[in-house]
Order: C-alpha cells, then sequence, then structure tokens
C-alpha cells in the first residue's frame, strides 16, 4: 500500500453530481444578440422560465387560471355592437374566435405580463382580415423596436429559426405584422415581467419542498447513512460507479427495507456504515408553507385565498366573505386588466372602421353553486 492509500481519504457526493439536467433560475437581464435581437433574460429564455414556474408550483398555478378566467372566461359583451365589430369577432379566416384568442391573450398576460397577436392586413390593406394568436415566449423584439422575430423553440433555433416580421403599425399596413403589448414596468426596456415577479422565490421554494418531501418517500423514509470503505482509495471512475450502484440498488420506496450485503477482506477492511439520524427539516418545512402561501399571494395582489380555491387551515369563510372579497378582487385587479386588453382590441376594431366598442363581460358567479364553509 502505498502513502496515499494508507493515508484517511475522503470524497463527498452529492446529487448534483450526478444530475447534469438541473435546473437553474435564470437572471432576467436584456442584452442585444449578434442576432439583431434583443435577449429575453441572460439565456435568452427567461418566459420559459416562467412557463416552468406556473407548471411547478400548484398554488401559483391555481392563482393564473382563476385569474384568466375572471379576465376573459366569459368572453366579449355582443349586445349592441355593429356589424363590423361582430365580423370582427367572428375572426372567421383563423380557426379561433376572439373569444377563444382574448382567453389565450389573458393567460399570457398574467403568465409573463404581456401578449402578442399575428395581425394579417386583407389583400387592399384597407382591413384586418385576420388576427392569430401566438405564444408570447416565443416572440423576441428587434434593438430597433420596430420588428419581432418569432420562433418555435428558442433553445434550438439551428432547427427552428427565427422569422422576422414587422410590429404593428396601422399607418404602414403589411401584410403580416405583430402586435407585442406588454405592461409597463420601471427599469425593463423591452420586454414584459409578471406583477407575482417578486414572489418567484417563494413559488420556487414551494416546489423545492414538495420535491423534498418526494424525495423523502422516494428514499423509503430511512435516514441517510455514511459508507465508509476502508480497503484502499479507487479512482474517480471508481468511486462514482460504486456510488451510481448503490443507488441504483437501495434508493427508492420498493428498495426500502431491503437487507445490504457487504463483502470484505477480512473483519479490519470491511466498511464502516454510519446511520445519519433525520433532522426536523421535514416539520420546519410544512411549517413554512403557510409563509409560502403568504408569499404568493402577496405578489399575486390578492387578499383573501378562497376566491382563487385556496384553502388556509383553520379559517372559515362565510358566503357573504366570498363574495365581497370577489366583488373588492374584480374592482381592483380583474377591470384594470380588462381594459388593458379592451383597449388593444379596440385599437385594432377601429382600424376596421366599427363605430362600436368591444367589452368583455364581468365575471359573474352562480351563487347556487357556491359552497364555502359557514
Amino acid at each position: 500500500m502505498n502513502e496515499k492509500e494508507s493515508q484517511n481519504y475522503y470524497k463527498f457526493y452529492s446529487l448534483q453530481d450526478f444530475d447534469y439536467n438541473r435546473d437553474k433560475a435564470p437572471q432576467y437581464r436584456e442584452s442585444i444578440s449578434r442576432a439583431g435581437f434583443v435577449n429575453y433574460g441572460i439565456d435568452n429564455l427567461y418566459p420559459d422560465f416562467l412557463v416552468s414556474l406556473m407548471n411547478r408550483s400548484a398554488k401559483h398555478n391555481s392563482i393564473l387560471k382563476r385569474k384568466t378566467n375572471m379576465i376573459a372566461g366569459n368572453g366579449w359583451q355582443t349586445e349592441g355592437l355593429d356589424s363590423i365589430a361582430l365580423r370582427f369577432l367572428a375572426n372567421i379566416h383563423n380557426e379561433f374566435n376572439l373569444n377563444e384568442i382574448v382567453y389565450r391573450s389573458a393567460y399570457d398576460l398574467e403568465i409573463f405580463g404581456g401578449f402578442s397577436l399575428q395581425i394579417i392586413y386583407s389583400k387592399d390593406k384597407k382591413s384586418i382580415a385576420e388576427i392569430n394568436y401566438l405564444p408570447h415566449n416565443k416572440i423576441r423584439l428587434s434593438d430597433c423596436k420596430k420588428y419581432a422575430f418569432y420562433s418555435d423553440d428558442w433553445n434550438n433555433t439551428r432547427k427552428y429559426t427565427p422569422v422576422k416580421y414587422p410590429l404593428f403599425d396601422p399607418k404602414n399596413p403589411v401584410s403580416t405584422q405583430i402586435l407585442y403589448y406588454k405592461e409597463y414596468r420601471p427599469g425593463v426596456e423591452y420586454y414584459s415581467q409578471p406583477g407575482y415577479i417578486s414572489s418567484v422565490n417563494w413559488i420556487t421554494l414551494e416546489y423545492e419542498i414538495s420535491a423534498f418531501h418526494l424525495n423523502q418517500v422516494n428514499n423509503g423514509f430511512a435516514p441517510g447513512m455514511i459508507i465508509n470503505f476502508t480497503n484502499g482509495v479507487p479512482t474517480d471512475d471508481e468511486m462514482r460507479e460504486v456510488i451510481r450502484q448503490l443507488q441504483a440498488d437501495f434508493e427508492s420506496a420498493r428498495n426500502a427495507g431491503k437487507t445490504m450485503f457487504l463483502f470484505s477482506d477480512g473483519e479490519d477492511r470491511a466498511a464502516k456504515i454510519t446511520p445519519v439520524q433525520l433532522n426536523d427539516s421535514d416539520t420546519r418545512f410544512i411549517q413554512l408553507n403557510s409563509e409560502i402561501t403568504q408569499g404568493i399571494l402577496t405578489g399575486h395582489e390578492i387578499t383573501n385565498p378562497i376566491i382563487m380555491g385556496i384553502a388556509i387551515p383553520g379559517e372559515l369563510g362565510a358566503k357573504n366573505e366570498y363574495l365581497e372579497s370577489i366583488e373588492v378582487f374584480q374592482a381592483v385587479y380583474v377591470e384594470t386588466k380588462q381594459m388593458q386588453i379592451e383597449k388593444v382590441y379596440n385599437k385594432l376594431l377601429r382600424f376596421n372602421g366599427a363605430t362600436t366598442n368591444l367589452e368583455l363581460k364581468k365575471y359573474e358567479l352562480d351563487i347556487q353553486k357556491i359552497e364555502v364553509t359557514k
């Protein structure tokens, strides 16, 4: 045995050493690329990160969907509209009418803080013939703010080459333009950011805690352990192979409680196994749940969680309280969002010569179907 092998040698491996696809939260920053468009975040994939947040957080997802339903779920008012406006809403040259498209616009407005539309003019350029929904996360803007680039996958632009379109300009109508709408946010020049941006850490934390509990189940709620091999120091590749094999054979809920067999060349060279007692991290994480919920609700400007379908343990709600909370949220949040969307669509409608304005229906509840704990 050489001098190196005779010494104590320790190497710590974590799951991150073997998880090369581990997600990292991207930082938001706008920068001009060589191709002429402005990067949406440091890696140009910031909107995809926002989509991943929606898919990972149950509370966040529930709030986004409920808000969207309140803003555009009931569609456009049709009473009192002239024939031009009614044809405009029908959007006959597209597979979706404007009730379906405005719902998607509202969803993107909640997720990204903006939405995008493809505007197709008539042959004589005197009217808008078709409006098509475009996923907001697939749009990038030029540094001169005159053009937009569309790609089905900004993570693979070699396969999905970005296509350049002029931004919407009714004074210079061409066959196809892109309307890019974003809410104003100080410090952000090109792209949109959602209103809940300040609660991103809380949303991420909810996912991480759920992943922690899932990992506990997969490991059979068994305590961790330290295995100290005393029969020499292998190479890094050999270490990794041993660790991979042990994880494959003994980690996961199915393997919990199984017997581990170890072989050694004499008792003095046997591997030493030291159990690591579980700490109270899971208990502390459960206690964090109320703080996480409050952080997410605050970022979404929600004062009463029951209107979003989120129950708070130990708190009861009456039907009158629920209805009052809905009315308040309708007035201070929903109507403001509806006005933003209406302004954009009415600008398009006026180009077609309509004399009436579009209005989104107010969110109405069927009181008979409301069941709230009294």
